[in-house]
């Protein structure tokens, strides 16, 4: 089911790609390694290596600006998450064939992948958070003079949370308490995940 919907993702913005015929229509679609920690313990952190997908659909405003939204496919440790972003990409046209770029991005991981697990005594979900996701990197245009390839360097920091709900089986009204309905407690883990990342690209 997972890979059913990321595939159906790119299909879509592959036929928006293919469609938008608009010099002001821009696609960025970006692929590569996420490097970071995860802790294991008190004090005692894992190296991490993790998988992003990302796609970035937008206008022009000038030859130097673009601006659009961002959706894509982050893997972290047992969970994923799809970003959802405010995207911003700055290039530097003058004329040569490799000049660099930059990009800035705004917004939220979603955890709509993730399975919500039930049981008799409650519930846990994986919930996104707030994203945020500078990059700088070189744009070399191609020879054919319409996909451009791009290599590039950034730093994303992803919110995600854990909750784990027990079943309210005193039938109170918990009504101002801040919980769902149905719960008699809620236990929250929050993570913050800072990664390095390395991205190989196309421009279209």
């Amino acid at each position: 089911m997972k890979t059913a919907f990321f595939l159906f993702l790119i299909l879509i913005f592959w036929q928006e790609q293919s469609f938008a015929q608009q010099k002001t229509y821009i696609n960025h679609t970006e692929i590569g390694p996420m490097f970071g920690r995860v802790k294991v313990s008190e004090n005692n952190f894992d190296p991490r290596i993790n998988f992003s997908f990302q796609t970035f659909n937008g206008a022009r405003i000038n030859k130097y600006h673009a601006v659009g939204f961002l959706i894509g496919l982050d893997t972290y440790p047992n969970f994923n998450l799809i970003p959802m972003a405010f995207a911003w990409r700055g290039f530097w046209e003058k004329g040569k064939r490799s000049t660099p770029f930059a990009g800035l991005d705004l917004g939220k991981g979603s955890a709509i992948l993730e399975k919500r697990e039930v049981n008799e005594w409650g519930e846990n979900w994986y919930e996104g958070g707030f994203l945020f996701s500078p990059s700088i990197g070189i744009r070399r245009k191609g020879k054919n003079g319409k996909n451009d390839f791009t290599w590039s360097l950034g730093f994303k920091r992803q919110q995600a949370f854990f909750y784990e709900g027990f079943r309210d089986f005193t039938n109170s009204n918990n009504a101002g308490t801040g919980l769902p309905p149905g719960f008699s407690s809620v236990r929250e883990e929050a993570y913050i995940f800072n990664s390095i990342s390395i991205k190989w690209g196309l421009v279209f």
